[in-house]
């Protein structure tokens, strides 16, 4: 809802979308909820050119609510007008605007406080001279989170239509992250009261059950959260808001079309991470993984993985992706679909991260000794020790090194690419040298 402005700036399509993605990986760089916090307001007021600001968080269970990532604002005034307790409005904002998005769930704009109709009679607004008010709701899965609020006290018409729409859109993908980091948070209180368990455990019984423990809290931890939790859902979030919110149609038809691709190949490896985690959990477990042979069109599979992998969140222009194919590769081998795409996915989404500075990634697939695929997946990126190859395929292995240390990953996804060749029966080999690329080769009977 928002009063009419005097002007409104024309959007800028494509600034605006660069602006929401560069907002949203900024939002998806921590999973610490005051980082998180702190990272937005301090964009919002940048990007608005707002004279305050603030990020209100309620508990609706316990009707707590509470203020963070303040800006030009005292923290103990804001929540004392916000309870009521405070007469004298000492926070100079206006508490029926904020109570009116909290209860409504829609954003405000309103160029004016002080004659806009809604608002001007209220002693909240005339005691405080407000002019440009801007505010909007957090919601994530329809529960009402917060709220984002910037104003001036100064200028009137300070933000426009275009603002209301990218700040509602950045909301978007607050909220998302802003939910992640407070489950990450209470998965973090679970895992300091499972591991009081396991010290009680240990003073109780042998060293050997603690560590049974320790490995299974390990194995919890890494798994549900270490594993790029939030990364496939917000993107895809932030994409569908944006496709939602576009109702002038001022998207073209290959901005439509790229985003759609996006949102695909985002959905894919969600739903990638997930097999990958139920196949390890199933083999900590010591259950045996069990395939499903059919008849898999192996360069068909390979087309696709090369396309959506070029929508791959570490893919930028400096990489340089391509596919090769041997004449002799035949219509169809005999093996799991799903198991060998998590093989090969596995081995690309690899390649890339470790690649930041880009370069040439090649995929080739052959048909060698008449009965073996041969598909191989080279990189030019930071490569490895022979020591470190040695220890590349062990679970939770992770190469420490600077160059790399800021490229997430859990050790998971070698450790389970190798039982998952291996249970076709196939073998796979690496080989590397530092600053000069990785190959990994994986060989599969056809039949």
């Amino acid at each position: 809802m928002s009063s009419e402005p005097p002007n409104t700036a024309p959007k800028q399509t494509n600034n605006y979308l660069e602006t929401l993605l560069s907002l949203g990986r900024l939002l998806n760089s921590s999973l610490d909820l005051h980082h998180v916090l702190e990272t937005a307001i301090e964009q919002v007021i940048s990007f608005v050119g707002a004279e305050r600001g603030f990020i209100l968080l309620v508990d609706m269970r316990h009707g707590k609510i509470w203020g963070e990532a303040l800006r030009n604002i005292e923290k103990e005034g804001l929540e004392a007008t916000l309870k009521g307790k405070n007469r004298e409005n000492r926070a100079e904002i206006s508490k029926t605007i904020v109570e009116d998005v909290l209860k409504h769930h829609k954003p405000v704009l309103s160029h004016n406080a002080m004659e806009d109709p809604r608002f001007a009679d209220r002693a909240s607004v005339q005691l405080t001279h407000l002019r440009s008010v801007l505010c909007v709701p957090l919601v994530a899965q329809g529960k009402s989170l917060g709220i984002i609020y910037v104003d001036n006290r100064i200028r009137n018409a300070m933000f426009t239509e275009h603002h209301l729409s990218m700040l509602s859109a950045f909301a978007n993908q607050a909220s998302v992250a802003i939910e992640n980091a407070r489950l990450y948070e209470n998965l973090r209180r679970s895992l300091d009261e499972k591991l009081s368990l396991q010290d009680a455990l240990h003073k109780q019984e042998t060293t050997r059950l603690a560590l049974e423990e320790a490995g299974r809290l390990k194995s919890d931890f890494i798994g549900f959260v270490a594993h790029e939790l939030r990364n496939p859902l917000t993107t895809i979030r932030g994409y569908v808001q944006t496709l939602q919110q576009d109702t002038e149609h001022t998207l073209d038809p290959e901005t439509i079309e790229e985003f759609y691709g996006a949102i695909e190949a985002d959905a894919d490896r969600l739903l990638e991470l997930i097999n990958d985690l139920l196949d390890v959990s199933r083999l900590e477990a010591g259950r045996p993984l069990t395939i499903s042979r059919r008849e898999v069109d192996v360069r068909g599979l390979l087309e696709r993985l090369v396309k959506r992998h070029r929508f791959y969140k570490y893919y930028t222009q400096r990489h340089n992706l391509e596919l090769r194919l041997a004449d002799n590769i035949p219509p169809t081998i005999s093996a799991d679909e799903d198991k060998l795409n998590q093989i090969i996915s596995n081995l690309l989404s690899n390649a890339i991260k470790y690649s930041p500075d880009g370069g040439k990634i090649e995929v080739y697939a052959g048909l060698h000794d008449g009965n073996t695929l041969h598909i191989q997946v080279r990189d030019s990126g930071v490569g490895m020790t022979e020591e470190q190859v040695g220890r590349l395929f062990r679970q939770y292995e992770r190469i420490e090194r600077s160059s790399i240390q800021n490229i997430p990953g859990t050790g998971l996804g070698l450790y389970l690419t190798k039982n998952l060749v291996e249970l076709h029966g196939g073998t796979i080999v690496c080989e590397s040298a530092p600053g000069e690329g990785s190959a990994f080769a994986v060989s599969i009977p056809v039949r």
